[in-house]
């Protein structure tokens, strides 16, 4: 006799579980398929477990066929269950089965195998039989519990060895719970087997993984009911939701301004009265709300984006009226090439997020379309931004040297440190691209520290007067000039490697003495500490020499934009320029030499220092001590 008392109640709770299930919003993704899968498996498992028990207590009564098939039929999901759990783990841990096709196979081996052996046992008697005396366990009837063992064991190696892709800890002791609660099922299944307990334990593990795993409520919007921001960075990057393949999303225009001129309750009715409208007009496609007034809106291809774009444009230029509110808002919208599929889930959102800061920002009503370039654009930012993280972390970032010549004697006697990285590929990424992120990250203080110690240890590793050097200059960014520690950061740097401050020079541009008073306290202090300055890129902002006349720099350089307009239209603006500062006190150097037309030409109005790509571009450190050293 076989005990029911535990297999009804339980399933009585999947029915709960499945009802639960489908009443509730849903992404269309890998984990929530698997799991309802699972839930479906459950049941079958559950029902012919009692059925097939009911036929072997049974079996004089009924036909051999009956109880042979409700047994077989219980087996075999018996054992798919068991590979069941297995997938949907592997779900959790976002390993997608396509990417490897052979690894799958193997992980499949083990219930093909087990299949195969039951399917057998009406002719070979292998995991069960019904015999004279009804049913009779089969030689190989372990092979089940074996089968049901090693896919927990996959489980767990899986878990351990791809742990690194679960959001949170959490995460990684909840799959470790739902598995133990599994073991300790079998283990009950193996010393009570008369007992249906198995199936008991699986249902708690089925509530265990609901709990933990599939609350809805994690990707669902408050105000509008609509997806939220990480349910549509889970769609992105689950490759079963093909049938959702068109992106189109749209923006309230000035969404700040309006929660200022409406007020931020107002605005949240408001924005519940959009995710309202937008799910009564497209009930079947996935809508998401992404903050700050933006929604966007995923269909399947048989949907017309452009007349549902027209519908809701004419929507919004009716207000929108509740209990008393009375918005009146504008949307601009952008329309997502299906060339997306080929990117990141973040380079997707993130080149949605940028296109939709465009769209709100742009006073042209017509829509943007996000194609290749722009995913291209954003997908390389990405990269230099984690080249420049990688570069930061890892202290990798290289410092190359531009030679700066006497005008005079035309040899070496200075040069700049310039900063840069390199990409995956050991390329040479533009600081063009990456100072500005570093400036917008707050990156550049540590890129601008490591350019400095770097400089420190070039000069104290290398003979200077070999080379020709009196000084290097080092730029600092705006930011990095702010420091308050700055003064004492530096000079600790200066007696780490034993130098004399005048060893460096410090450039800043004239952006960064826009505050007076900030300036000259910060330049007063790393005067004090013995550090000279140099003026960067003279004649791009908007200096004046009896403003420079308190702020004490040694040295002014002037851009190459006066030096290229001085060759092409010669005038008296440049030389009396020059005349101005070196009666104010000031040493010139000239920047973007690039022929020796142009070196003569400033030679000639009186500049004492010269750099440009004429004498030749940064260049890595070792290649500028050979070929330095060599020429003296």
């Amino acid at each position: 006799m076989w005990d029911y008392s535990f297999a009804i109640p339980s399933i009585l709770i999947l029915a709960i579980l499945l009802i639960n299930y489908f009443m509730l919003q849903r992404l269309p993704i890998r984990v929530n398929k698997n799991f309802v899968s699972l839930l479906l498996i459950e049941t079958v498992v559950i029902t012919s477990d009692i059925f097939s028990s009911w036929a072997c207590e049974n079996y004089q009564d009924l036909p051999k066929f009956v109880v042979v098939s409700s047994n077989m039929f219980y087996f075999i999901f018996f054992i798919l269950r068991a590979y069941a759990f297995f997938v949907f783990t592997c779900s959790i841990l976002e390993l997608d089965p396509t990417e490897n096709q052979f690894r799958t196979f193997l992980c499949r081996l083990p219930m093909i195998i087990t299949e195969v052996v039951t399917l057998s046992s009406p002719f070979t008697k292998a995991v069960f039989f019904i015999g004279s005396t009804g049913y009779q366990r089969g030689s190989l009837y372990n092979i089940i519990v074996l089968n049901f063992a090693i896919y927990l064991f996959f489980s767990i190696h899986a878990t351990v060895t791809f742990k690194s892709r679960l959001k949170a800890k959490r995460d990684f002791f909840g799959i470790l719970f739902y598995l133990l609660i599994l073991i300790v099922g079998l283990i009950f299944r193996i010393m009570f087997p008369r007992y249906l307990l198995m199936d008991t334990f699986c249902v708690m593990t089925i509530i265990s993984i609901n709990l933990l795993f599939m609350n809805p409520e994690y990707f669902i919007e408050r105000r509008t009911r609509l997806f939220n921001s990480e349910g549509l960075r889970i769609i992105l990057q689950d490759t079963t939701r093909q049938k959702y393949n068109t992106i189109f999303a749209f923006v309230i225009r000035h969404y700040q301004e309006a929660v200022e001129i409406y007020g931020a309750k107002q605005m949240d009715v408001g924005i519940r009265l959009i995710g309202s409208y937008l799910r009564r007009i497209l009930p079947k496609e996935k809508l998401f709300y992404y903050r700050s007034g933006r929604f966007v809106i995923m269909t399947k291809s048989s949907v017309d984006v452009s007349s549902v774009i027209k519908k809701i444009e004419e929507r919004f230029k009716s207000p929108w009226l509740s209990d008393n509110v009375e918005l009146y808002l504008e949307a601009r919208f952008v329309e997502v090439s299906p060339d997306y599929e080929m990117y990141d889930s973040d380079i997707v959102i993130n080149t949605l997020v940028n296109a939709l800061n465009k769209a709100n920002n742009s006073t042209d009503k017509s829509h943007i379309l996000v194609g290749r370039d722009m995913f291209d654009a954003i997908q390389n930012n990405t990269a230099i931004k984690r080249a420049l993280e990688k570069a930061i972390e890892n202290n990798k970032i290289e410092v190359f040297l531009q030679p700066i010549m006497d005008a005079q004697t035309n040899t070496l006697v200075g040069a700049e440190s310039l900063c840069r990285i390199r990409d995956d590929k050991g390329e040479i990424i533009s600081p063009n691209k990456f100072i500005p992120i570093a400036e917008s990250n707050g990156r550049i203080n540590q890129l601008g520290e490591q350019v400095f110690e770097k400089t420190c240890k070039f000069i104290s590793e290398n003979d200077m007067s070999a080379l020709g050097l009196e000084w290097i200059n080092v730029n600092l960014s705006a930011a990095q000039f702010m420091k308050k520690d700055l003064a004492s950061d530096f000079s600790n740097l200066i007696e780490k490697y034993n130098l004399r401050p005048s060893d460096i020079h410090l450039e800043i541009t004239e952006a960064v003495i826009v505050d007076d008073d900030i300036t000259n306290n910060q330049i007063q202090s790393l005067r004090q500490k013995g550090f000279l300055f140099s003026l960067d890129d003279y004649g791009t902002g908007y200096s004046n020499i009896s403003r420079l006349k308190h702020s004490p720099f040694s040295n002014v350089k002037i851009d190459m934009s006066l030096v290229w307009d001085y060759c092409d239209n010669p005038n008296l603006l440049l030389p009396m320029l020059i005349k101005a500062f070196k009666k104010t006190g000031y040493s010139l150097t000239a920047e973007g030499i690039e022929t020796k037309e142009i070196e003569e030409t400033m030679k000639s109005i009186g500049f004492d220092y010269l750099q440009g790509m004429y004498y030749s571009p940064p260049i890595p450190m070792d290649e500028f001590i050979k070929k330095y050293t060599k020429s003296s």
